[in-house]
């Protein structure tokens, strides 16, 4: 189980080291944006960009590499390889997330005489560790399913995820100023991304039995 997971790693190690980069650079562009709405949207699409970037790169590779016929020409449970991309892509989130979150609250600290934005806080990274949990409840299904079906998927979210940043800013300034927004930003947001992060963690562990039941049953 360890060695499949390190496997995982290494076949992203390019981009564990763009995420590393990445990281740095997003935490400390988020708190030097002077509005707390701005910086936090940096932080989540960041975050949420690189752990997409994840998938669709883990993909690619498993494709490239022919990882599916290699591992089960070897004696391996093919219970454990599934698991393993599930604890995989769970350490890539926590380490994406942990990343931004440690970069813009030290920025904060050594620059805080040059930066005045506000730093990541735990609840925008438990915001984007329930949406990243769902969004791979979700994907890996497909991944094991059908490989061509999940870069099918992964092609969708990408056009939405180009598109998402020129809605944004070409409504973002309407929506603001609209009740609603007012309404919602004095929400009790805390229980509900509490509740999101819980939903997202079911779904998971769900997604991650559908995996072992789809990955049992396949011929290669």
């Amino acid at each position: 189980m360890k060695q499949l997971v390190i496997k995982d790693i290494r076949l992203l190690r390019f981009i564990n080291l763009f995420i590393l980069c990445g990281g740095l650079f997003f935490g400390y562009a988020g708190v030097s944006i002077d509005h707390v709405y701005k910086s936090k949207l940096v932080y989540g699409f960041a975050m949420f960009i690189m752990v997409y970037m994840v998938s669709m790169f883990s993909t690619q590779y498993d494709v490239k590499g022919k990882t599916d016929m290699m591992l089960n020409s070897f004696p391996v449970d093919r219970y454990d390889i599934v698991k393993s991309k599930y604890i995989s892509m769970g350490l890539y989130i926590l380490f994406i997330t942990g990343i931004v979150f440690l970069s813009s609250n030290l920025s904060k600290i050594i620059f805080n005489t040059t930066i005045v934005g506000n730093p990541a806080t735990i609840w925008d990274v438990l915001f984007i560790l329930g949406l990243s949990l769902i969004f791979f409840s979700i994907y890996l299904p497909f991944h094991y399913y059908n490989v061509g079906k999940a870069q099918a998927f992964n092609q969708i979210f990408y056009i939405i995820l180009i598109l998402l940043p020129n809605i944004i800013s070409r409504f973002g300034r309407k929506f603001e100023n609209a009740e609603i927004f007012q309404n919602l930003i004095n929400m009790d947001w805390k229980i509900l991304i509490l509740l999101f992060v819980g939903v997202g963690i079911i779904m998971y562990l769900i997604s991650l039995q559908i995996s072992k039941g789809i990955y049992k049953g396949k011929e290669f």
